[in-house]
């Protein structure tokens, strides 16, 4: 993407503007900001599951999700950054979640809900691919790989209990 600051606008395949084809079909821009949201719910979430964690299990479990807490939080300044660049409002709200205390349901709730959100990443890609987006193709796509490498992390420990 090249971003035109004296226009405000963001390149995008051809002659085309990417505010020009996103005032048609916003798709993107919403599926963007679910993304966003899961983010911040997810980085939230973490939080609140590292300050449950107990015993050895849960210490293990603490250290790991706090190491993806900065992970998640890069995410969501990309997410912001490009909602912002192709002209939509980032959100600020949370995907909300159950707040579960137990260390095997917290478990199983968050590999679900990294594999949505790796499905949501591989769909906003190939939106992105459609759009003559290359840069945030990639980004989404790398940003998938990400939430696969958390999930088979999760799956392993789940394995393990």
């Amino acid at each position: 993407m090249k971003n035109n600051r004296s226009s405000g606008q963001v390149q995008g395949k051809g002659n085309l503007t990417v505010s020009k084809v996103l005032k048609s079909d916003d798709t993107l821009l919403r599926g963007l900001n679910e993304d966003l949201a899961a983010e911040w719910g997810t980085i939230i979430r973490y939080t609140f599951q590292s300050s449950k964690a107990y015993g050895l299990r849960g210490a293990e479990l603490r250290e790991i999700l706090q190491q993806e807490i900065s992970d998640e939080l890069g995410h969501a300044r990309f997410l912001t950054d490009v909602i912002s660049d192709l002209g939509g409002e980032p959100t600020t709200r949370p995907r909300e979640w159950d707040r579960v205390a137990e260390l095997k349901p917290m478990l199983e709730q968050d590999l679900q809900m990294e594999l949505q959100d790796v499905a949501n990443y591989s769909a906003h890609a190939k939106m992105a691919a459609e759009l003559g987006l290359t840069e945030l193709k990639v980004k989404l796509e790398n940003m998938a790989a990400d939430e696969t490498r958390h999930a088979r992390d999760l799956s392993r420990i789940l394995q393990g209990l």
